[in-house]
């Protein structure tokens, strides 16, 4: 039986929750450590998983770990991961993988010197939902013209809210979800060319209304409507898209639906059932990035998959400071 992979959660907070619990229910992981800043906080994260707490990343130094999982702050991404690559550790990080490109670049330099692997929170890839949108969209019988999606948070606010926000560590709110809708375009209709974005502050101190164009390279066009402030109506995520009198449309994580052509049977599947960390793709996620790390193979969530989100995420902003004006963002 293969030996186990010795994992470090670092950040105790739900995200590390979420990624302890999974990685503990794999059987192909074992948390034995969990750092805090906050030590009784590790320590409570800790308990769950019979594991140590600790107060520092170097008190990881010299310790059976393999694989460390970043769940802090945003804004806090690159100086962790960095150092936990530092210690020859491969690591996964929450998305963003960075609050810049320029960090996210030398993250993928500490990786590549310490020949170590990095991986990327895009938990989306792996949702059931998307991959089956991917398989219908990317078929033999679907040319793709257009996308439409809908992004929306219902409120960033503070105490009481449903989701609250520290905008100092956010990075911005696209670095929140509308991030994962950038990848995801590109994800269902390949890569982007250019990208446009206008964008306004109209509930919270930042930008919190997003529209952007995207023209992309091989698939026609598309358009993100992101918001912070859409008090949560189902459904406040939704992808369409569409092709020669065909369709594709989910909602949320829930429900998918394909429309194959005129007067021919809707195709319609739901998720709605599945257990959280199965349709957010966090269960799939984990076992494809152990498999990668076994057998040396490739991730369809590798840092260079983040990287590319941080660089649109760039564009989006540049845009939006000029007026909407296009930015080439067409891969090298």
């Amino acid at each position: 039986m293969p030996k186990k992979i010795s994992v470090a959660i670092v950040g105790s907070g739900v995200m590390g929750g979420i990624h302890g619990k999974i990685a503990q229910q794999s059987g192909a992981a074992s948390v034995n450590y969990v750092v805090d800043a906050d030590l009784a906080k590790a320590q409570k994260c800790a308990d769950l998983h019979r594991a140590t707490a600790l107060r520092s990343i170097g008190e990881l130094a010299g310790k059976n770990v393999n694989l460390a999982f970043v769940c802090v702050p945003n804004n806090h991404h690159a100086r962790v991961a960095i150092e936990l690559l530092n210690l020859k550790l491969d690591v996964f990080c929450e998305k963003p993988l960075a609050t810049s490109a320029a960090d996210a670049r030398l993250m993928i330099e500490a990786a590549q010197v310490n020949d170590r692997r990095l991986f990327v929170g895009h938990n989306r890839r792996f949702a059931p939902v998307y991959l089956a949108a991917k398989e219908a969209v990317r078929g033999k019988y679907f040319s793709p013209q257009s996308i439409n999606m809908i992004q929306n948070d219902g409120d960033m606010g503070g105490e009481g809210s449903l989701w609250a926000a520290n905008f100092a560590q956010l990075g911005g709110f696209l670095y929140d979800t509308t991030i994962h809708f950038l990848d995801m375009a590109e994800f269902l209709l390949g890569p982007i060319a250019s990208i446009s974005a206008l964008s306004r502050s109209c509930c919270y101190p930042v930008n919190d209304n997003f529209t952007i164009h995207m023209q992309f390279r091989d698939s026609g066009s598309g358009v993100i409507s992101s918001c912070g402030h859409a008090s949560w109506i189902f459904p406040f995520e939704r992808v369409q898209v569409v092709g020669d009198h065909q369709a594709v449309i989910t909602e949320e994580l829930d429900e998918y639906r394909h429309c194959p052509g005129l007067s021919r049977a809707i195709d319609g599947k739901t998720y709605a059932k599945l257990a959280f960390e199965e349709k957010w793709g966090y269960v799939a996620m984990h076992t494809h990035m152990y498999d990668a790390l076994a057998s040396g193979g490739k991730a369809i969530h590798d840092a260079r998959i983040g990287l590319r989100a941080v660089e649109l995420v760039e564009a989006c902003q540049k845009s939006a400071t000029s007026q909407g004006a296009f930015i080439d963002v067409a891969p090298a």
